[in-house]
């Protein structure tokens, strides 16, 4: 455990399993600091990715360091599967010694969310933006046959 900080590994875990169960609508879990900074805990989860966007590029946004696992489906018209993405956001408006301590931070978020397919780190929307994603899965996917059309 990093010092200072810890994850509510139930809350997170619980959240987790949640987006990677193919028998429920959540896509996305987003995991914040609690006020104080000491604990990263669930702090939504929901159906669309867009809450996600919402969330960051909120008037907080800026100020917020968060974790978000996401669930993306891809594949052509021959397979489709389900793949996983873990974002690590870290606003401008964060101090320099809280975002040098995210590195260490995100090392115990991921003892928890372990399975994904891409990584990200960013602090800017576009960087995360639902196609940008989807691409990167894509890339890192494997093939798409289709049927050629």
């Amino acid at each position: 455990m990093v010092r200072g900080v810890s994850v509510d590994a139930d809350s997170v875990k619980q959240a987790y399993d949640e987006v990677r169960a193919d028998d429920n609508e959540t896509v996305f879990a987003l995991f914040t600091y609690e006020e104080d900074n000491s604990v990263i805990r669930t702090t939504v989860t929901g159906p669309d990715y867009s809450q996600v966007l919402e969330v960051l590029g909120a008037e907080d946004g800026a100020a917020m360091r968060a974790y978000a696992f996401v669930r993306l489906t891809t594949g052509d018209e021959m397979s489709k599967r389900a793949k996983f993405a873990l974002i690590t956001w870290c606003g401008n408006a964060v101090n320099p010694m809280k975002k040098a301590k995210m590195s260490l931070e995100k090392t115990e978020v991921k003892k928890v969310v372990e399975v994904f397919s891409v990584e990200f780190q960013t602090s800017d929307l576009e960087d995360i933006s639902l196609e940008r994603v989807l691409d990167q899965v894509r890339q890192f996917g494997g093939a798409n046959y289709g049927v050629g059309k």
